[in-house]
């Protein structure tokens, strides 16, 4: 009889034998070696467990923390501001200066601290472990942000940061706003912007700062009444957006500038649109020369009436284009001026009211999260973006964003999306300044406490990242209010600042917003005044009225 031979031994676990006591002597080693390392022979040797594995080893755990801010807070936040902007503007120094605001204003070192809240600052409550949603502070990227000091021309938290590569384009705008020359800005935005909010402080200052007047660019059907003018619509109008719900029987992306247009129809009597000043908003927006229609290519005869009066007609076969419509002006205290179609009119991508001097422009688009326009057919938004010329693009999004965010992963991803978006202005319009605002403090409702979105923070560094990359100037609004945790305050203010739904400003926090912004546009444009000079201006202020061109007078109410 045969003897058996032995089975081979299994040689697949050998390397698992021998790797595995190496890797208990290793993490042994690493649980001995003290925070300073050993010291053999005059060198330092070091043994550290890889960050990703510290939650594993750690003995501490890091309680979640959770910002709680006062009314007061904010208030005080909010006094603070107006405290060294105002003494900085009085005194009209720039970096560098010899005379230092310190003596009558706070310190900017304190006023920095505003983006970026600790746990133990003194105008915060922190809570810890309340619950799972709470969240722990997170710092910026101070790499990437310029520091501030006592003697700099803006609140550290308010400053625009511009790349070096991006300073010409400001200084083109800063120049034709200085010569007087009319400028357009093109101002982009989710529904922090809608009715005409933070858009429409910064049109009236700089309106009243440089001249002009005009509400800018409108869409033939808003979603909202506008702050800017009053708009009423009679007939059977329907608005279709790129942005928010879409039309499904919308087959093209043939939308325009605005990323919207009007279509109508006879079926109600004849479609007509009536614009008119809006008593609560700045004079100079009630005033404009004439009214441009933006409409695409015409399909059937329509006569177009102002005022009544037949005007100009649009024959089948016309392409796209931009009609001057003769008789459509507006004087402060005029009657509203009417627009009426005889016929089915073509689509419609906008009714713009044409002023004079600083035209700004508010585009809203509720719930888009900013990353649509490279979807638009570029031929029609090329031309019509082109034909507006702005001088000046602002981007507002990231607010829609927030909620749907899972993680960093997914942060990051969005703002690689929007990189892109900035990259397409970059090319249909080379020589605009472009500026990015990264969304405000957000907060949801965990538990009995109103607690920032998780992702909030990740989605605010995705865009400023994204900004810096593609070489264009950044705004943190999220900084600007205080940070992480502030939104409650701005809602619990009186009056309040924010609404109850813990995302959306009141117009009360939309006009601080624009102010804020306006004052950090109007800095920087001094330091550009004075060519990074370090002497102390004593000449550079806002021009007064009497020699502003296109000046409407603020006290005309009729």
């Amino acid at each position: 009889m045969n003897e058996t031979s032995p089975k081979p031994s299994d040689a697949r676990w050998r390397p698992l034998a021998i790797l595995l006591p190496v890797a208990v002597a290793c993490a042994i080693l690493i649980r001995l070696c003290p925070e300073g390392g050993w010291t053999i022979a005059g060198h330092t040797i070091r043994i550290e467990m890889p960050a990703a594995w510290a939650h594993w080893t750690s003995t501490k755990t890091e309680p979640d923390i959770v910002l709680r801010w006062k009314p007061e807070d904010v208030e005080n936040l909010l006094e603070r501001y107006e405290k060294q902007l105002s003494a900085i503007e009085a005194l009209d120094t720039v970096p560098g200066s010899d005379v230092s605001t310190a003596s009558s204003a706070e310190s900017e070192d304190t006023l920095a601290l505003d983006s970026v809240t600790t746990p133990d600052s003194p105008r915060t409550e922190a809570i810890t472990a309340l619950d799972k949603s709470s969240q722990p502070v997170t710092t910026p990227r101070v790499d990437s942000l310029v520091p501030s000091s006592g003697k700099d021309w803006i609140p550290g938290s308010l400053r625009i940061r511009i790349p070096e590569g991006e300073k010409a384009a400001f200084h083109r705008l800063f120049a034709k706003l200085e010569n007087g020359e009319p400028v357009q800005v093109l101002h982009y935005g989710d529904s922090q912007i809608e009715g005409d909010r933070i858009s429409g402080t910064l049109r009236k200052r700089w309106q009243e700062r440089w001249g002009g007047y005009g509400p800018g660019i409108q869409p033939p059907v808003p979603l909202v009444q506008s702050f800017a003018l009053t708009q009423m619509l009679s007939g059977n109008w329907t608005r279709h957006t790129r942005f928010g719900r879409r039309d499904t029987t919308d087959l093209d992306e043939n939308y325009g500038i605005l990323a919207s247009y009007a279509t109508a129809d006879t079926s109600d009597g004849p479609p007509c649109i009536e614009l008119g000043r809006e008593r609560r908003s700045s004079p100079s927006f009630g005033r404009w020369n004439h009214l441009e229609l933006w409409h695409d290519t015409v399909h059937s005869p329509c006569i177009i009436r102002v005022e009544d009066v037949p005007t100009d007609t649009l024959v089948p076969g016309s392409p796209p284009g931009i009609l001057n419509l003769a008789g459509s002006g507006m004087e402060p205290g005029g009657a509203p001026a009417s627009v009426c179609f005889d016929g089915v009119p073509p689509k419609l991508f906008a009714l713009y009211p044409v002023g004079a001097g600083i035209q700004w422009h508010s585009v809203a688009m509720r719930g888009s999260s900013g990353t649509l326009f490279r979807k638009l057919s570029r031929g029609p938004f090329r031309s019509q973006i082109r034909a507006l010329a702005p001088d000046l693009i602002v981007l507002q999004y990231g607010g829609n964003t927030v909620p749907y965010t899972r993680d960093s992963t997914s942060a990051a991803r969005y703002g690689g999306w929007f990189k892109r978006q900035v990259e397409l202005f970059q090319v249909l319009l080379p020589d605009a300044a472009i500026l990015v605002i990264g969304p405000s403090d957000m907060a949801e409702k965990t538990g009995t406490n109103w607690t920032s979105f998780p992702m909030l923070g990740a989605v605010k560094t995705a865009l400023l990242d994204a900004s810096l990359d593609a070489g264009v100037a950044h705004w943190d609004l999220l900084g600007a209010m205080g940070g992480l945790g502030s939104m409650p305050a701005w809602v619990a203010s009186e009056p309040p600042l924010a609404g109850p739904d813990h995302i959306h400003f009141t117009p009360r926090g939309a006009r601080k917003v624009g102010e804020w912004l306006d004052r950090a546009f109007w800095a920087e444009f001094r330091r550009w005044k004075t060519g990074g000079a370090t002497k102390v201006i004593t000449a550079l202020k806002p021009k007064p009225s009497s020699v502003i061109p296109l000046q409407i007078k603020v006290d005309d109410e009729e």
